[in-house]
């Protein structure tokens, strides 16, 4: 589409239009109205030569039929025989014009033989502005002309007539250009408009000229995109709600079921110190399950509440490992901080970021054969920390699922881990928060990498 001109600039191109086209129309019609009527004036003066070249002054009759001739072509006459000092004159002249006029004022010099009726009520000189002088040499005849000359009403008349025609052809090229430009285009919105009322929001970009009208059907067109996202993401939102309730449900049925079972076999005296043990197990696993869940609830609006600082990188991921050590001695897993380049500094939430890299942490721990590797480097302007385990690795078609909240998989998911499935979610939840994300991949040589992205503090 063409670039759209704001309708203050079609408005004035309209205004000029309407006063150009009728002034030039008008203008070319004055023109061509005046070489109409100076042809027909000049036509006229042709037959009245026409007329004078086979008369005859010699006697009264002839005269008089000459005149009644003129008179009827509505032509005036002076008329007189030529003389011989007349065509020695013409003979010497060195234009023809000029021989004409002077054969005219020497045949007409003495008083002369022709008159049309004209004369005889004043002549034509009384209303000179009403004809044209034409001075004429006809064989024998020699003398002026009087050619009435074409009404002037008649050319105003051809010239305002072509002028409001031109000014009407331009009203109806503006307003067919007006209805297609703006009209229809505000129609449209309009039913556009109710169509989203309706609840249809498949809306099309408006075609139009005027920058107006088509901002109005951008805002409507992104109105109408954003509304269809705002949809789309409750949709999910939903969907995601319904799983995490089902999913919550199971997760909490499994321990109730075995900690109500431990502790109705101690009130009979049928359990030991081993029953006793799986049900403070299975509480600790409880409280962690919902400890997570109200993480991840208030997750949704972290951005706004984190306080963005300078994190030392390197410090927070010794840090991180200090905390995990407990941990990976428990299970036997060795863990190391290595490849921790120097200076790396990221702006965020300390408390956060650790919370982070601790469940990144967690996460390989439980996964891993017994060594994982925390490194951290920058590229490309960010700085990235990875954690990798000598685990068996994510399942392929896991790899899409591992950070949605309590996903289900035979190795993330695993009664024996003690996970409780939203320890990722939480992570990747920060770390967007942060202006980072995470990623899930299987190293080529074995085991499973995570890679946290964070925007680097210094340039």
């Amino acid at each position: 589409m063409r670039r759209a001109l704001s309708l203050h600039v079609w408005l004035a191109v309209a205004l000029a239009l309407a006063i150009a086209v009728p002034a030039l129309a008008g203008l070319a019609a004055w023109a061509a109205g005046g070489l109409w009527q100076a042809g027909r004036e000049a036509h006229l003066r042709d037959q009245a030569v026409a007329v004078l070249r086979t008369a005859s002054l010699d006697t009264a009759a002839q005269r008089e039929a000459i005149s009644r001739r003129l008179a009827a072509l509505g032509v005036e006459a002076e008329l007189g025989p030529t003389v011989l000092d007349a065509k020695a004159a013409v003979d010497g002249a060195d234009t023809k014009q000029i021989a004409v006029d002077m054969s005219a004022k020497m045949a007409l010099a003495n008083k002369p033989v022709l008159l049309t009726p004209g004369f005889e009520q004043g002549g034509p000189k009384a209303r000179i502005e009403s004809y044209r002088q034409s001075a004429v040499v006809v064989g024998q005849l020699a003398g002026v002309l009087w050619v009435p000359r074409e009404s002037t009403a008649t050319r105003w008349a051809v010239a305002l007539g072509a002028g409001l025609a031109a000014l009407g052809a331009a009203l109806a090229v503006i307003v067919v250009l007006l209805r297609r430009w703006v009209l229809q285009p505000l129609a449209r919105l309009a039913a556009d408009a109710e169509r989203i009322a309706g609840g249809e929001l498949d809306v099309e970009p408006l075609p139009t000229r005027a920058r107006e009208v088509a901002q109005v059907g951008d805002a409507l067109h992104g109105m109408a995109r954003g509304l269809s996202d705002a949809l789309r993401t409750s949709t999910a939102a939903e969907h995601e709600r319904r799983f995490m309730v089902t999913a919550i449900a199971h997760d909490l049925r499994t321990p109730l079921f075995t900690l109500r079972g431990s502790l109705e076999a101690l009130e009979q005296g049928v359990g030991d110190a081993h029953y006793l043990d799986r049900a403070q197990a299975k509480a600790a696993h409880l409280d962690r399950l919902v400890s997570d869940l109200f993480t991840f609830s208030r997750l949704e609006y972290a951005r706004d509440a984190i306080a963005f600082d300078e994190v030392d990188v390197g410090a927070l991921a010794r840090r991180a490992a200090e905390d995990a050590e407990p941990i990976a001695a428990a299970r036997g897993c060795v863990l190391q901080v290595r490849g921790v380049e120097s200076g790396l500094a990221v702006r965020g939430d300390a408390d956060a970021l650790l919370r982070v890299l601790t469940n990144l942490l967690d996460n390989a721990i439980r996964h891993g054969r017994g060594r994982v590797v925390v490194g951290a480097h920058r590229e490309n302007g960010a700085v990235r920390l990875e954690v990798a385990d000598d685990g068996p690795g994510f399942a392929p078609d896991d790899l899409d699922h591992v950070f949605e909240p309590l996903f289900r998989s035979d190795r993330a998911r695993a009664p024996a881990t003690g996970g409780t499935g939203l320890g990722l979610a939480i992570a990747r939840r920060l770390a967007r928060a942060h202006g980072g994300d995470i990623e899930a991949a299987n190293d080529p040589a074995g085991g499973a990498r995570a890679t946290l992205t964070l925007p680097a503090a210094l340039p």
